[in-house]
C-alpha cells in the first residue's frame, strides 16, 4: 500500500495538544497521522513557534512552519487536517485549495460560524471536486453503530422519545449532538428553544439552549443543557416501544435494556439486556478516522461523515438562534442541500 503525504493546519487542543503528555490512545491529528503505517507526516503548521517545539515531541521528523502559503509551495500532499477556529475556515480553505492538490480534506466540526459560511465552503469544495471528510468522531464508534443498527432494524419496536443532555454551546458539543441524533436516528426537523443556560462558552459567542425538537419522521426529543463550570456533560437516552438505549459518558458506556415482566411487580419492565463498557479506552477514534482516510485515498471508500453532515449541523444550530430571537417559535430546519 502506498504512504500518503498528510499535514495538519492548527496545532491547538484537537490538532496537536491533547496528546502532550501522551494519553492511553492518540486523541490529536497529529499523532495519529504520526503512528499510522500508511501516512507520512510531512508538515504541520501553526501560529506560535512554541508549537513547534510541542510538536517536535512527538513527530520530530514533521516539518513545522507559522507560514500555510510557504507549507502548501512546499509541500505535495494528499491529506490535510484543518483543525483551525471554524471562523477562518472559509478563508483558509480558499487558500487551500487554490494551491494544494490534496485529494482528501479532513475538517474539524462545526465547519463554520454561520450558513452562508457553510454554504460558501461546500460550493468552494465542490468546484475543485476534493472530498471532505467532518470529524464527528463518534460516527468510527463502534457502539454507536451498534445503536444505528438497532434503531434501523427495529429490534426495539418503533423509535418513540429522544432525551439529550448536554453542556458547552450548540456549536461546539451541539454540533457533535446534531449529528448523533441524525446519524442514529434522523435528521432534525424542527427546533423549539426553552430556554438559554449560562455557560463558559457565551464569551467564545456558542450559546448553550435547552430545546424541544422533532426529527423528520414526527419522533419527539428534549435536548437539555448544562453549565459546563459545573461538570461536562454528553449523554442520550432512546425510548422504543419495546426497550431503550442510553448512551453514557460522552460516549464510553452504552446500555441496551428490553422489556420484561418483573418477578415481583406488576406489569412490563425494562430489563438490561447487554451493555459496552470502556468504549473510549478500546479504540482512538481519531485512529480510526485517520484509517478511513487512507481507505478514501487508497480505495475510493466512501466518506463516512461529509461536509453535507458538517452543513446539517450548522442548520440545526441557526434554527436554535432564529428560535431563541423569535421569543421561543419553532423554527424549521433545512434538510434539503
Amino acid at each position: 500500500m502506498s504512504k500518503y503525504r498528510a499535514a495538519v493546519i492548527g496545532l491547538g487542543y484537537i490538532g496537536l495538544r491533547a496528546d502532550i503528555p501522551r494519553k492511553d490512545v492518540p486523541l490529536s491529528h497529529s499523532l495519529a497521522y504520526r503512528l499510522n503505517p500508511h501516512i507520512e507526516f510531512s508538515a504541520a503548521v501553526g501560529v506560535r513557534r512554541e508549537q513547534g517545539e510541542q510538536l517536535a515531541l512527538i513527530a520530530p521528523e514533521t516539518k513545522f512552519y507559522t507560514d500555510l502559503e510557504a507549507m502548501l509551495s512546499e509541500q505535495q500532499l494528499d491529506v490535510i487536517s484543518i483543525c483551525t477556529p471554524e471562523h477562518v475556515r472559509l478563508e483558509l480553505l480558499r487558500t487551500v485549495l487554490s494551491r494544494s492538490q490534496a485529494r482528501v480534506l479532513f475538517l474539524e466540526k462545526p465547519v463554520a460560524t454561520t450558513v452562508l459560511e457553510a454554504e460558501a465552503i461546500a460550493e468552494l469544495v465542490e468546484r475543485h471536486r476534493r472530498t471532505v471528510v467532518v470529524n464527528f468522531s463518534r460516527r468510527w464508534s463502534e457502539g454507536v453503530r451498534q445503536i444505528r443498527q438497532v434503531v434501523m432494524s427495529g429490534e426495539l419496536g418503533k423509535l418513540t422519545n429522544i432525551h439529550v443532555r448536554y453542556t458547552r454551546g450548540i456549536g461546539n458539543n451541539g454540533s457533535h449532538m446534531f449529528d448523533l441524533i441524525r446519524f442514529a436516528a434522523g435528521p432534525i426537523a424542527q427546533v423549539q428553544v426553552v430556554r438559554q443556560v449560562a455557560t463558559n462558552m457565551d464569551g467564545k459567542g456558542d450559546p448553550t439552549f435547552s430545546f424541544l425538537f422533532s426529527l423528520d419522521n414526527g419522533v419527539p426529543g428534549y435536548a437539555e443543557a448544562f453549565d459546563d463550570r459545573h461538570f461536562l456533560m454528553f449523554e442520550m437516552d432512546l425510548y422504543f416501544a419495546k426497550g431503550k438505549i442510553e448512551l453514557q459518558r460522552t460516549g464510553d458506556d452504552i446500555r441496551f435494556y428490553t422489556v420484561a415482566k418483573h418477578t415481583s411487580v406488576q406489569g412490563t419492565h425494562l430489563t438490561l439486556k447487554r451493555e459496552e463498557t470502556n468504549l473510549l479506552a478500546r479504540d482512538s477514534l481519531i485512529q480510526l478516522a485517520v484509517e478511513h482516510l487512507v481507505d478514501i485515498a487508497q480505495n475510493g471508500a466512501v466518506p463516512v461523515c461529509t461536509l453535507e453532515d458538517g452543513l446539517c449541523s450548522v442548520y440545526a444550530a441557526d434554527a436554535l438562534i432564529r428560535s431563541h430571537r423569535n421569543g421561543g417559535a419553532v423554527q424549521s430546519v433545512k434538510t434539503n442541500i
